[in-house]
C-alpha cells in the first residue's frame, strides 16, 4: 500500500492516492491549474521528490548547450520553467536528461551484482529498446559522432534524421519516455516520489497513446516491490485511449475534475471498464482505420504482434489485445463477437492461441475468427529460417555454434533442451522452448530480447498464397490461414 492517503495544499487537494493516479476532465475544467499548485506545494518540501511534465513541450529533442548549463547551474531551473507551462526547450531538457539517463544506469550496474551478472541487461534493452517500442517510422540508436550520445534513423537504420525532422508525435514520445524513465531510475529511497504527467496525451495518435499507458505501467514493474510504497504518478488527461488502457493496472485509480472543485477523490476502477478497455476503448477510435481486433493469449504474442504491425510499415494492421490465458481468451471471444456484432455492420474480429502441440482446427466464436499457431508458441518462431536470417544465422550455423556452446557450459540447467533441439528434425517445432528463447539469441551474441527479432521479421513477410509454404518457414509456423486473414 502506499505510504501517502492524501496531498493537500491551499487550493487544491488529492485523496486516496494509489500508484498510478488518473484525474479526468474536460478542456477548461482546471487540472493543469489543479496539477500545478500541487506541485508548487510539494516541491520544495525535503520530503518529496518531485518531477513536472508540462503540457506545453517544445523545442526538438536535441543537445543545447545553453539548457544544459543553466540545468547545470541551477538545480531548480528546469522545474521553475516548467511550472510556467511555457517550455520552448522541453525536448531539449529531455534530451539532456537521455544522456543521464545512460549516467544513472551505469552506476547503478556498479552497485548492482544481479544486473552486472545479467548480460541480457544493457543500456540498450533496459532503456533504448523500450523507447524505439513506441515509435513507427523511426528508431532511436546509439552514434558513433564524436560527443553524440543517440541519434534519429529511419526504421531499418540505413539513413540518419535530424531531430527537427521527425513527426511531433514521435518527437513527443521520445521525449515522454525519457522523463519517465528518468523518474524511475532516479527514485530517492527515504522520499516521497511523484511524478506529475500533465496531459501526456498531447500531439500523439491514438495507438500511440495506448503504447504510452502501457509504457507507463511497465516501468512500475521494473522497480523492486518494496519502492512501490513511496512511487506515485498523477496522469491529468482527457484522453478516452490513455484512461482505458491506464485501467488495464490494478494500480491505477480515476478522479474527475470539475471545473470549481478543488478537491478530488480518487475511486478503483470499475471492474467493467477494466475487462471492457483493452478491447474496445482503443479499436473504436481506431475504427477509420479498420484496423482489426486480435486477441492474444500472452503478454509475448502482444508484444510481437504490435512490433509486427509496426514493421510493415501500415501492410498489416490490427490492434493486439492481451487476454492473459486461455480461459480468459474464451471469455473473451464471446465478449468481443456480443459487442462487435453490436456496434458494426460487417464485424470482424480474430483471436490466435498457442499450438500447445495440437494442430485441431479451432470453430469460429460468431464474427471472431478463431485461429491456432502452427507451432507450439510464438518463441518457436525465432527457429524459422526468416527469423535465422535476420540473426545473421542459419539453422546449420546455429547448430554449429550450439555444438560449441555445448561443450564449454557443461552444467548448464538448458543443455539438455539445447541437445535435443539441434538434433530435432523439426527444430522442435510444437515442443515448448521458453526457458532457452533467450538463450538461442545469445548462443548467436545477439544481445537483442527475442521479440525484437521475431516482431521484425514477421512484419517484413509477404507470403506466397499461390505455393505451399516451406517446412521451416514462418508462414508455416504461424499458418498461411491466419496469414490470408491478416491480410499479409
Amino acid at each position: 500500500m502506499p505510504n501517502l492517503n492524501e496531498l493537500v495544499s491551499d487550493s487544491a487537494s488529492i485523496r486516496n492516492l494509489s500508484n498510478l493516479n488518473v484525474i479526468v476532465g474536460r478542456n477548461g475544467a482546471g487540472k493543469s491549474r489543479f496539477v500545478r499548485d500541487l506541485v508548487q506545494t510539494f516541491r520544495n518540501n525535503s520530503s518529496y521528490n518531485i518531477k513536472y511534465v508540462s503540457p506545453e513541450r517544445g523545442g526538438s529533442f536535441k543537445r543545447d548547450a545553453t539548457v544544459e548549463t543553466n540545468m547545470a547551474a541551477n538545480p531548480s531551473w528546469l522545474s521553475n520553467v516548467r511550472h510556467r507551462n511555457q517550455d520552448n526547450n522541453f525536448k531539449s531538457a529531455s534530451a539532456h536528461l537521455f544522456n543521464q539517463l545512460e549516467t544513472a544506469f551505469l552506476r547503478k550496474m556498479e552497485t548492482d551484482s544481479e544486473i552486472r551478472g545479467d548480460f541480457s541487461k544493457t543500456f540498450v534493452t533496459v532503456h533504448l529498446d523500450k523507447i524505439n517500442g513506441l515509435l513507427t517510422n523511426i528508431v532511436i540508436e546509439r552514434s558513433t559522432k564524436p560527443g553524440t550520445l543517440f541519434e534519429f534513423k529511419n526504421y531499418d537504420g540505413t539513413a540518419s534524421i535530424e531531430p527537427e525532422n521527425i513527426s511531433s508525435g514521435e518527437s513527443e514520445a521520445v521525449a515522454l519516455a525519457t522523463e519517465i524513465m528518468f523518474f524511475f531510475a532516479t527514485l530517492d529511497a527515504v522520499k516521497e516520489n511523484i511524478l506529475f504527467l500533465d496531459e501526456p496525451d498531447v500531439h500523439q495518435h491514438p495507438d500511440l497513446q495506448a503504447r504510452m499507458a502501457n509504457f507507463i505501467i511497465d516501468q512500475f514493474a521494473s522497480i523492486p516491490p518494496e519502492r512501490l510504497a513511496n512511487t506515485y504518478v498523477v496522469v491529468a488527461t482527457h484522453s478516452s485511449p490513455l484512461i482505458c488502457d491506464l485501467s488495464s493496472s490494478p494500480l491505477t485509480t480515476i478522479g474527475t475534475k470539475y471545473f470549481g472543485n478543488t478537491e478530488i477523490t480518487q475511486r478503483a476502477v470499475d471492474d467493467s471498464l477494466r475487462k471492457a478497455a483493452p478491447f474496445f476503448a482503443h479499436p473504436l477510435s481506431k475504427s477509420l482505420s479498420d484496423d482489426p481486433i486480435l486477441i492474444v493469449e500472452g503478454e509475448d504474442d502482444e508484444q510481437i504482434w504490435r512490433q509486427a504491425s509496426r514493421s510493415s510499415q501500415g501492410r498489416i494492421k490490427l490492434f493486439a489485445c492481451l487476454a492473459g490465458s486461455v480461459a480468459q481468451q474464451t471469455e473473451l471471444e464471446r465478449f468481443t463477437n456480443r459487442m462487435l456484432t453490436a456496434i458494426y455492420d460487417d464485424p470482424v474480429g480474430f483471436s490466435v492461441r498457442d499450438g500447445d502441440g495440437s494442430t485441431e482446427a479451432l470453430v469460429d466464436e460468431g464474427c471472431v475468427k478463431r485461429f491456432r499457431l502452427g507451432c507450439y508458441a510464438i518463441e518457436n518462431l525465432l527457429l524459422t529460417d526468416e527469423c535465422l536470417q535476420r540473426l545473421d544465422s542459419s539453422w546449420e550455423d546455429f547448430q554449429a555454434k550450439a555444438t560449441t556452446w555445448l561443450a564449454g557450459n557443461s552444467t548448464h540447467k538448458d543443455r539438455e533442451l539445447v541437445e535435443q533441439l539441434i538434433a530435432s528434425e523439426d527444430r522442435l517445432r510444437h515442443v515448448k522452448i521458453k526457458n532457452i528463447r533467450q538463450l538461442i539469441c545469445a548462443i548467436l551474441n545477439k544481445d537483442k530480447p527475442w521479440e525484437v527479432p521475431v516482431g521484425q521479421t514477421l512484419g517484413s513477410i509477404i507470403p506466397d498464397y499461390e505455393a505451399d509454404p516451406l517446412p521451416f518457414s514462418i508462414t508455416s509456423f504461424v499458418g498461411l490461414d491466419l496469414m490470408k486473414a491478416l491480410n499479409f
